[in-house]
């Protein structure tokens, strides 16, 4: 392959890792809202807001659905990861709003 044309495959997979970039930040910010409404939904129900068994069963679930190369345990860090990021997030906003 010549220098040019190693370049124009490095730039068109560059693009494409750009655009599921994008659409992965889309995504956990979708996640983000539905959880601040299910927190709202269960403080205004006077449910607890963690749930230590729901959250065992989302990350066996995509550690499950997980069809690679990423490593099973590895996606259940990076969801443990999203999830407690996300909780920060809650609890900083009851702190705010308080």
């Amino acid at each position: 392959m010549t220098d040019s044309g190693r370049q124009e495959r490095i730039e068109e997979l560059r693009k494409r890792v750009n655009e599921v970039d994008r659409e992965l930040v889309r995504i956990l910010n979708e996640r983000a809202l539905i959880v601040q409404e299910l927190g709202a939904f269960k403080r205004e129900e006077g449910v607890a807001l963690f749930d230590p068994r729901r959250e065992e069963e989302i990350l066996r679930g995509v550690a499950e659905m997980n069809e690679g190369p990423i490593y099973d345990t590895s996606m259940r860090d990076i969801f443990e990861l999203i999830m407690h990021r996300i909780r920060d997030l809650e609890v900083e906003r009851r702190e705010f709003s308080e």
